[in-house]
């Protein structure tokens, strides 16, 4: 998904700027259907000029319209290329508008479509023909019982003229007092006020009930109908007329021909008053206005329809297209901050922790990205200390690498061998000294049970140790040991260290083990050198006086004697001889006790072998004598006189191991470059050695033969230690023994 950096203060300028378009545009879409529906409300037969006006106010609501309409779509527009850019949030973003969208439908369209049907069913029911009927009716009924009235008032009017001449008899009905006139007359006729008035409009007298609302004359109508002088006698005037009160009445004036009235009053007029239920007559007016009304409302029927059908429409396109537009700033408003915040959380992810949102909200979204940069913060804190506790930690194990190595370096140059076993006697340390003497590579028994690598012979010593632990729960064991490692008898010093824990809990144990052999060797040799100086010292001067004694005895006391070869020549010649023995065994003493400093010389040692092979196979015949070098034996610094000394003792130990039959010598001479080690291998077909003779044979006076010395191969050890080398001896198969030099290069 790709993702784009965000200008935040750009898009907030943006969003301000269009949230307040889209509100003004909302505002007087508002305003505007307001007026529309104001000018509904009057008489809709307002002139031209506002039809105008309301047309102007249809097509500005249309234009705002478009312009949402323009808002919404370029957000649509916007948000399908984000789709098909891939922009980090338009999923979100779709998903809210198409929610908020289904919303506003849901409700907004099945109400629309209600309230234009029930608009048009109610325009229809308004305008149906009954309605019309009814309408018709009314007004009729109005006018029919009007009429009514009015004829009835009227032929009242003629009866009560007849009946006030009745009672005035010969006299003028102008003579008539109010109490002259009965109530029956009124109450008969449902007359509410009777009256006399000249034609100046002057009463001349007025008969009312005084209970009524013409109990006195305040209450009289100040617009009465004017008289004509051009009325005729008889003749009778209807009208309608509003009292003080606020009631009507119907009155009924009669031109009275009256012959013995005076001429000075003028035409004299009879006036009858009736009160008419409570504002009837202007409800009669209502009605027939209405009908008017209904008349003019019908010839606008689809008009109206068709007003409140675009009313309707621009209120539901209002709605939707808020509704969406709302869908899309809500979802803007919600998306936005999460964009920001995944776009943070990728930066973080690659390892920049100075990001922050800048997000000022009050709601749940700003509490969420003031967590999130507290969070930010937090880790960048955490980073900090981690830093600096993985640099301690780097500066502590590259201390404790460097001490690693260097006790490895310790271990792996130090002469004694070290192994190293856990609690489950799994051997996890093992240094170069101990694998060259068990004789074993690391892979072999590294990780494994030492049980399964050791030899049964030695189970034996394993088995005292742990005997020795059990019994006296000592954490240090030392003992010394002879065992016969890989057919070489070997003395080790043998020490082993108990590991604990802080709860003296058994972790494993620490094995070192020293090779003792040629330091017992050297020991030996050093107190044999002795032994040889001091004997040689003490023998070798009495030797010369008793060879001396001897001879002189034999020629003194030899013509004495009657016959040569006597006793006494024959003791002398004995002792003579044996004094010669002891002098070379006395001088052997003496060579080994002062061997000569070594003089090392570049040589090579081939040839050494080669002539001191040559002596021996004149001399031997009946042996075979073969030497095998390798190419590219090196040069060695050796002496080159004490080397042909160890080869003539390596030699003639091996032709006096030797018994009848077919018998050879075999040496081999090879290089060994890992070790840079030269390798001299003298192998016989003798009678061999025992395990015993094998651990000794090297020491001073330790001989094998009856008559031998037991310093040849002493001589031989010693010259090979002043060379920095080492000897050792194995078996030859199928029989003999195979003494093994080793010279380093």
């Amino acid at each position: 998904m790709t993702t784009k950096p965000i200008d935040t203060l750009a898009i907030q300028r943006r969003r301000r700027k269009e949230r307040l378009w889209v509100g003004t545009i909302i505002a007087l879409i508002v305003l505007f259907g307001s007026v529309e529906g104001w000018f509904l409300r009057f008489d809709p037969s307002f002139p031209i000029s506002g039809n105008i006006l309301l047309f102007a106010l249809i097509n500005l609501n249309a234009i705002l319209l478009l312009l949402l309409a323009y808002f919404v779509l370029r957000n649509i527009v916007k948000l399908i290329f984000e789709r098909k850019r891939n922009i980090l949030g338009h999923k979100l973003r779709t998903r809210l508008i198409i929610a908020f969208i289904g919303l506003t439908l849901t409700p907004t369209l099945p109400l629309f479509l209600i309230a234009t049907q029930f608009i048009s069913s109610s325009l229809d029911y308004w305008f149906s023909s009954r309605v019309e009927q009814s309408l018709e009716q009314a007004v009729t009924i109005g006018q029919a019982y009007l009429q009514e009235e009015q004829d009835r008032l009227r032929h009242d009017c003629q009866v009560v003229l007849a009946e006030l001449q009745v009672v005035a008899g010969s006299r003028s009905i102008i003579a008539l007092q109010p109490t002259d006139i009965p109530g029956e007359v009124r109450n008969r006729h449902h007359i509410s006020a009777l009256f006399l008035m000249d034609g100046r409009n002057q009463i001349l007298w007025a008969s009312s009930d005084l209970a009524g609302p013409f109990r006195d004359l305040s209450s009289l109508p100040t617009n009465w109908p004017t008289h004509s002088v051009q009325f005729n006698p008889g003749t009778i005037q209807i009208h309608t007329l509003t009292l003080s009160d606020q009631r009507e009445c119907l009155v009924a004036r009669m031109t009275v021909q009256d012959a013995n009235a005076s001429g000075t009053f003028g035409p004299i007029s009879l006036l009858l008053i009736r009160l008419l239920p409570s504002r009837i007559t202007e409800k009669l007016v209502a009605i027939a206005s209405g009908h008017d009304n209904y008349l003019q409302l019908k010839l606008l029927q689809h008009p109206l329809k068709m007003s409140h059908f675009i009313t309707f429409s621009i209120v539901t396109l209002l709605v939707i297209f808020a509704a969406i537009w709302f869908g899309f700033f809500l979802a803007k408003s919600i998306t936005m901050p999460i964009q920001e915040m995944v776009e943070a959380t990728q930066r973080i992810a690659q390892g920049d922790l100075s990001v922050r949102v800048d997000v000022e909200r009050d709601d749940e979204i700003g509490m969420l990205v003031s967590s999130f940069n507290s969070m930010v913060l937090d880790l960048r804190e955490t980073q900090g200390k981690l830093a600096g506790a993985y640099e301690a930690l780097q500066e502590s194990h590259v201390e404790l690498e460097e001490r690693r190595r260097y006790m490895e370096v310790v271990l792996e140059n130090v002469a004694a061998g070290v192994v190293s076993l856990n609690a489950e006697g799994r051997v996890m340390t093992m240094n170069k000294s101990a694998e060259a003497m068990l004789g074993v590579q690391p892979h072999e028994v590294m990780g494994k049970n030492y049980q399964h690598r050791i030899e049964k012979t030695h189970q034996d010593v394993i088995d005292s140790f742990v005997q020795s632990y059990h019994a006296t729960h000592q954490a240090h064991l030392e003992q010394r040991i002879q065992v016969n490692l890989h057919d070489r008898p070997m003395l080790l010093l043998i020490k082993a260290t108990i590991l604990e824990d802080e709860q003296r809990n058994f972790m494993g144990v620490v094995v070192v083990f020293d090779d003792l052999t040629e330091f017992e060797k050297a020991q030996r040799v050093a107190a044999w050198r002795e032994v040889a100086r001091r004997i040689a010292h003490e023998v070798k001067n009495p030797l010369t006086p008793i060879k001396l004694s001897a001879q002189r005895l034999r020629r003194k006391y030899s013509d004495l004697l009657d016959q040569p070869g006597s006793m006494l020549d024959a003791c002398t010649s004995t002792i003579v001889e044996q004094v010669d023995h002891m002098q070379r065994l006395v001088n052997e003493f003496s060579n080994f006790a002062r061997l000569p400093r070594s003089n090392p010389t570049l040589c090579d040692l081939g040839t050494i072998v080669e002539s001191s092979i040559t002596l021996y196979r004149h001399n031997y015949p009946q042996i075979s004598f073969s030497i095998e070098k390798d190419e590219g034996f090196p040069l060695l610094h050796l002496d080159q006189e004490q080397f042909r000394q160890v080869m003539i003792n390596l030699l003639e130990n091996a032709v006096q191991a030797m018994d009848g039959g077919e018998n050879s010598v075999h040496i081999r001479l090879t290089q060994h470059e890992p070790l840079k080690i030269a390798i001299l291998e003298c192998a016989d077909t003798g009678h061999g050695l025992s395990a015993q003779d094998k651990l000794r044979i090297f020491e001073p006076y330790y001989s094998t033969k009856e008559r031998g010395t037991g310093l040849g191969l002493a001589i031989v050890a010693s010259i090979v230690a002043d060379h920095h080398g080492f000897i050792r001896v194995r078996d030859n198969f199928p029989r003999g023994s195979v003494f093994v030099i080793e010279l380093p290069v």
